[in-house]
């Protein structure tokens, strides 16, 4: 007997696959959207080259990094590690937290939780097209979407 499908839009990408675009020097290729998962989480593969980073930040969103490949300096709240492939890091929502690139490449898949995280990782994608970024942009959606710098 063959299990029922319980969503009507059942999903399974081949290594590689899926829309993709630029975040400042970050690769972003969405592996599940909130579309997909009835507004409940969104998942995307990052990938970027040593130096790549995010300086410390809060967000209203949950986030959590699994690392696929290479080496992650991060930071959460007072907390420092360096992480690397087959670690997790749990960033709760309005933790300030941040990350540097240390490796040659990295490729890190983060679960990102509620829907108004996907729509801030495509607008800033779509909109912060330079680098550096055009600080009165970055600012326009940090403000909209409730990101904080430290």
């Amino acid at each position: 007997m063959t299990p029922k499908l319980t969503h009507d839009n059942p999903k399974i990408l081949a290594s590689g696959e899926g829309e993709s675009h630029q975040l400042v020097t970050h690769t972003v290729v969405w592996k599940i959207t909130t579309e997909d998962t009835n507004s409940h989480y969104a998942m995307f593969e990052m990938t970027d080259t040593v130096g790549g980073s995010a300086s410390a930040h809060s967000h209203p969103w949950e986030e959590t990094f699994y690392i696929l490949e290479g080496e992650l300096e991060i930071q959460i709240g007072d907390r420092y590690a360096t992480i690397s492939a087959g670690a997790v890091a749990h960033f709760p929502a309005n933790a300030f937290h941040a990350f540097k690139i240390v490796s040659p490449v990295v490729r890190v898949l983060i679960v990102i939780s509620p829907t108004i995280a996907e729509a801030f990782y495509r607008e800033a994608g779509a909109r912060i097209t330079s680098f550096p970024p055009d600080p009165i942009v970055v600012q326009e959606i940090c403000e909209k979407y409730n990101l904080q710098p430290q």
